[in-house]
């Protein structure tokens, strides 16, 4: 590791280990900076393109720090290395509405910003579009031929074009955001940044908010709050919130996905795969999509 922290002037750096993530391991580096090693295939040019290209928010963004010879990210074992600033502040809780609330205003915001990013490559990611979710896997209906139900699933998800398209964060959960107190002092892992439907955005969200409330009695006091917080910046269609359950699908389905391509890349275990498959019938037998 101090073979590559040298390409910032970080050699002898005190490196110690933040977690190991499903997509790729973080380390502070003397506590002043995020090293992180993304174990993906591809590289985070377009993510790294687009955190420079937004400008001033009420909240932090990764900034990615640039080496010696003015690369954003160098070689490192079997993936690669980006060095950013590190920002203040923890993970917000699922059970607090006040936090909530927060990061659903912070969201929109965000959602607000990345509408008016112009000249970034194009990218596909968040349409319906599965085929174009990872290159190892252009068929992805014949992932699971012994399980059929699976393959139904996602041969009934096709792209749409009655809802507004923009690049969206594409992963916004409370694992990506940084709050002290109730103010978010950040938003992370912009990995999965891309053109996709708007809504997927608020849609995410509200999953990773809501998922604990699901086997209480309504109201559901942290959902509601980040929808009204996410609402302050950015009211949807009706035709955009009648989709949501369509989006949780698709969300889940696009997941699916990619988790197929990480197990052909020799990145995850097939169990794991099948895991995600059984979570994409659970959702998909739940809602009316």
């Amino acid at each position: 590791m101090d073979d590559v922290l040298r390409a910032w002037g970080l050699a002898d750096a005190v490196v110690r280990p933040v977690g190991v993530g499903t997509n790729n391991t973080s380390y502070f580096v003397n506590d002043e900076f995020v090293l992180r090693v993304h174990l993906n295939s591809g590289l985070p040019d377009y993510e790294h393109a687009v955190l420079r290209a937004l400008g001033d928010l009420s909240f932090a963004v990764p900034e990615p720090v640039v080496t010696q010879d003015g690369r954003t990210w160098m070689p490192y074992g079997d993936g690669v290395a980006s060095l950013c600033r590190r920002i203040a502040g923890e993970h917000p809780s699922r059970s607090d509405a006040r936090q909530a609330e927060a990061c659903g205003r912070a969201l929109g915001e965000l959602d607000v910003a990345l509408a008016g990013l112009k000249g970034l490559p194009a990218r596909k990611v968040w349409n319906g579009d599965l085929t174009q979710v990872h290159p190892l896997v252009p068929n992805p209906t014949e992932l699971m031929e012994e399980e059929p139900a699976i393959g139904e699933v996602l041969a009934r998800i096709r792209p749409r074009d009655d809802l507004p398209v923009q690049l969206i964060h594409g992963d916004f959960a409370a694992g990506n955001v940084l709050v002290v107190g109730e103010r978010v002092t950040g938003i992370l892992d912009f990995e999965f940044a891309g053109p996709g439907y708007r809504a997927m955005d608020l849609e995410t969200g509200l999953w990773s908010f809501d998922r604990d409330e699901w086997s209480t009695p309504k109201p559901w006091p942290v959902s509601d709050a980040f929808r009204r917080g996410y609402f302050e910046w950015l009211p949807l269609s009706d035709a955009e919130i009648a989709a949501m359950p369509w989006l949780q699908v698709v969300r889940e389905a696009t997941s699916f996905v990619h988790w197929a391509g990480r197990h052909r890349a020799g990145l995850t275990s097939y169990d794991d795969l099948l895991g995600r498959g059984e979570r994409l019938l659970q959702v998909a037998d739940g809602l009316r999509w």
